[in-house]
């Protein structure tokens, strides 16, 4: 898609600026990933180009939609404010794209999703029910796995679409960052660890931490940034499960480490308790990326453009929506 460079048009005497979706792509990653260098990382881009973008679109919106601190950017009230119709709008944009592709005919067939546990099921939830709404005749199939599981069912075609997580701010060629979140130590409430608001690496050295199975890349990059600061973890339990590891958390006084919305019940219910790893923060990156030996079936397309407009409406994937 060429996108136009902003200009005006009038309608009863008044001007409305017609934005450029380029400079709104720029905003929208470079809030997401609270850095101008991230953003221009994850998109392969110069930070100077990401920069001018955004500084084009602030004075198209006669407003500033970040604050410049010593650690990155931070979001101002319109930023936030227009974040999210920001996301959707180019959610759409992707969307207009895909039904160009598409012909006439609807799409149709079988797509088989490979999806990590838990963290994607309120994102699964969603999509399932938009195919079932939009294209009646795409049946979905859903296998669930550890990220390095499901990559490795991408590799060998045995899915179409996998959503996997990662830990390290790095661009993924080829793959939608679908959603970013800090990761939190998950304990009983009561729990020593749980008595502040955040929690250093070097506190949960004398914790006992229930973590998923290795080969895992949450584990593993536990235990090399524990290694690097010279110290060591005291994993007592290990489970290819999340549902597993929730229930020994329940059951005893093991902490595991994980993304605030994995155990979102369980918080609102007061039965555990989330504090914000800090120093070094660690952040959960959720990818999704289609297999690459062959083109992508037009139902596939289809399918994942929802995952990118749902992970683009937060609104849509809150418990009570």
């Amino acid at each position: 898609m060429r996108y136009c460079h902003a200009s005006h048009f009038r309608i009863a005497k008044m001007t409305y600026p017609i934005l450029d979706l380029a400079r709104l792509k720029a905003f929208v990653e470079v809030a997401s990933h609270g850095s101008f260098a991230r953003a221009a990382a994850t998109l392969g881009t110069a930070q100077s180009v990401l920069s001018r973008q955004v500084s084009a679109l602030e004075r198209d919106l006669d407003g500033r939609l970040f604050d410049r601190t010593g650690r990155g950017v931070v979001v101002t009230a319109l930023g936030e404010r227009l974040l999210p119709r920001g996301r959707a709008l180019i959610a759409e944009a992707g969307a207009f794209r895909e039904a160009s592709r598409s012909g006439r005919e609807a799409p149709s067939g079988e797509v088989t999703l490979g999806v990590v546990p838990v963290a994607s099921r309120r994102l699964v939830a969603a999509v399932v029910g938009a195919v079932r709404d939009r294209y009646p005749d795409i049946r979905l199939r859903a296998i669930e796995a550890y990220s390095g599981q499901v990559e490795e069912m991408l590799a060998t075609e045995r899915i179409e679409i996998g959503i996997f997580n990662r830990y390290r701010e790095a661009r993924l060629p080829g793959a939608d960052l679908l959603l970013r979140g800090d990761m939190h130590v998950i304990t009983r409430t009561g729990h020593p660890a749980a008595l502040g608001a955040e929690i250093a690496l070097g506190d949960l050295t004398g914790v006992s931490l229930a973590l998923p199975l290795r080969p895992n890349s949450l584990t593993s990059l536990l235990t090399g940034l524990a290694a690097s600061h010279h110290l060591t973890l005291d994993i007592r339990f290990e489970s290819g499960s999340t549902s597993l590891t929730r229930e020994v958390l329940l059951a005893s006084d093991l902490a595991t480490i994980s993304a605030y919305h994995v155990f979102a019940a369980e918080i609102a219910s007061g039965q555990v308790r989330a504090t914000r790893i800090a120093h070094p923060a660690i952040r959960q990156m959720t990818w999704m990326s289609l297999a690459s030996h062959r083109p992508p079936s037009e139902a596939t397309r289809a399918v994942a453009a929802l995952f990118r407009r749902m992970a683009a409406s937060p609104e849509r994937l809150r418990p009570d929506a």
